[in-house]
């Protein structure tokens, strides 16, 4: 009887490019692509009639992430929104969502990923300063890959 791979947390990381890791990343979320449909329905029909459209390939949230503003990586994301700039799948500094220690997510070969939000601080009086970023999957889907 085969088993589900389990994903454990400690072996899993964000990173910029193969080895710049985003220092103080807590949580990280995909919403997952959606397909659109579209109303393809004419006068007389009883139950709608849809096809297929274009898809979403998803949002990414980093959160939780341990607020410091030495970090390079932390000010790299902040300057991508900044100036609009999108990651590929190939440039140096393209965004991997690590699964564990040899896998990670990223987007695929004809997308990008564009940083949408950055900046955000939460403080805590008792408690440890906290920001967030966010970016849209566009042009592709999100696909593991392997180092």
């Amino acid at each position: 009887m085969a088993t589900a791979a389990v994903l454990n947390g400690r072996f899993q990381k964000v990173s910029l490019g193969s080895t710049s890791k985003l220092l103080g990343a807590g949580t990280y979320t995909i919403t997952g692509a959606t397909r659109k449909t579209l109303d393809a329905s004419e006068f007389g029909e009883d139950i709608d009639i849809f096809e297929f459209g274009t898809a979403d390939g998803g949002t990414i949230t980093l959160s939780d992430v341990l607020y410091d503003p030495t970090d390079p990586q932390q000010n790299t994301l902040r300057t991508y929104v900044e100036e609009g700039t999108k990651l590929g799948h190939t440039s140096l500094s393209n965004l991997r969502l690590w699964i564990n220690s040899t896998s990670y997510l990223a987007v695929g070969t004809s997308g990008h990923i564009l940083m949408t939000k950055a900046g955000e601080v939460r403080a805590d009086r008792n408690g440890l300063a906290k920001t967030s970023f966010e970016g849209q999957v566009s042009g592709a889907f999100m696909w593991v890959r392997d180092v």
